[in-house]
C-alpha cells in the first residue's frame, strides 16, 4: 500500500521521479545476505542482473563523488544513515548494515541544501520546520564528552524523546574530521555540529518555517502527499531558500507516520499544532493508509 511505498526510500525516490519531482540521483543496491536469498528465485526468470555492493564505488563517482549518502532502505529516524567521505566511510557504513542484517541500501547525491519537514494531513499543511544537525557550544574548560552528556540532560529535561549514544561512529568520524576526540575542550563560544544528520530524533534542532514557507512548497508538498495516496505525509526535502518560490531544490523522502513529539517541544503553539494534528487523526473513523 501508499504506506509500505513511503517506507521504501528506493521505490519513494523511482515515483517521484516519474512524477516529475526533483530528486538526488541515487540508486538502490541490494547487500550479500539479501543477494544469496533472492539470486536462486530471481535466477528462474533470467533476472541475474541488479546492483550490488561491488558496484558502489564506480557508482558514487558516476554521480560526482563524495561526500554521498548511504542508508538503510527501509529504516527512519536516522537509523544508520552516513555521510561518506571517503572509501573507507562506504565500508564502515556497510559493515554496519551487514551486522544489522539489512537487506538493501540507497546510496545517494549529497544534495548542500537546507533540511526541512513539511507535514500535511489531509489535504492542509499541518507544520513546517527547518531542522538542524546538533551543536554543542564549548565553554573554554569543558570537554566534549561531558558537554554531550549534558546536552542529553537537556534533552530529557525537555521530555523530548532522544538518545544520543556518544559511541556513535559517525559522532567519533566526524570529530576526527574536526581534528577532535571525545577528550577535546572546544573554546569559550566554539560551535561544534556533532554529527552530519539533521534528523531531530538524534538530537537536531528545529526551527518553525509554518508562516514562513513560500505557498508553492506548500501547495507541492501537499500534492506529492496526494499522489502517494497518503492522508498523514512529512514531506523531507532540501530547500536553497524555503521563502523564494523559485529556489534550488530537492526531495529527500516521505514518511507515513512522521513523529511529531520533538517539534511539540519548540514552545505552546508548537505543542498546540501537534495536539490539533492527534485530535483529528484519532477522532477520525476512517483508517490511514
Amino acid at each position: 500500500g501508499a504506506a509500505e511505498i513511503a517506507r521504501d526510500k528506493g521505490y519513494t525516490r523511482y515515483f517521484l521521479h516519474n512524477l516529475g519531482y526533483q530528486v538526488a540521483p541515487g540508486k538502490v543496491f541490494v547487500l550479500p545476505r539479501f543477494q544469496q536469498m533472492i539470486a536462486r528465485n530471481l535466477s528462474r526468470y533470467g533476472v541475474t542482473d541488479y546492483p550490488v555492493i561491488g558496484q558502489i564505488e564506480a557508482y558514487i563517482d558516476s554521480i560526482g563523488g563524495y561526500p554521498c549518502f548511504i542508508k538503510p532502505n527501509e529504516e527512519s529516524q536516522g537509523k544508520g544513515v552516513y555521510k561518506c567521505y571517503d572509501t573507507a566511510d562506504v565500508y564502515a557504513a556497510l559493515d554496519e548494515y551487514q551486522r544489522e542484517n539489512f537487506h538493501t541500501l540507497l546510496v545517494e547525491q549529497f544534495i548542500p541544501y537546507v533540511d526541512y519537514r513539511v507535514v500535511i494531513f489531509d489535504g492542509k499543511m499541518i507544520a513546517c520546520y527547518l531542522r538542524r544537525p546538533l551543536t554543542l557550544t564549548g565553554d573554554g574548560m569543558t570537554p566534549i564528552r561531558a558537554l554531550l552528556a549534558a546536552k542529553q540532560q537537556t534533552l530529557e529535561a525537555q521530555q523530548r524523546p532522544v538518545v544520543i549514544n556518544p559511541d556513535d561512529p559517525r559522532i567519533i568520524a566526524r570529530l576526527q574530521r574536526l581534528g577532535l576526540t571525545m577528550d577535546s575542550i572546544p573554546a569559550a563560544g566554539a560551535a561544534i555540529q556533532i554529527y552530519d544528520l539533521s534528523n531531530l530524533s538524534i538530537g537536531g534542532e528545529a526551527e518553525d518555517f509554518t508562516t514562513r514557507i513560500h505557498p508553492r512548497w506548500r501547495d507541492l508538498c501537499i500534492e506529492i502527499t496526494r499522489q502517494m495516496g497518503l492522508r498523514l505525509c512529512g514531506v523531507d526535502f532540501a530547500c536553497a531558500n524555503i521563502e523564494d518560490p523559485d529556489a534550488a531544490y530537492s526531495i529527500i523522502e516521505t514518511n507515513s507516520a512522521p513523529g511529531m513529539d520533538n517539534y511539540a517541544m519548540l514552545g505552546e503553539a508548537q505543542a498546540q499544532i501537534v495536539r490539533d494534528l492527534y485530535r483529528q487523526i484519532f477522532n477520525e473513523p476512517r483508517r490511514l493508509p
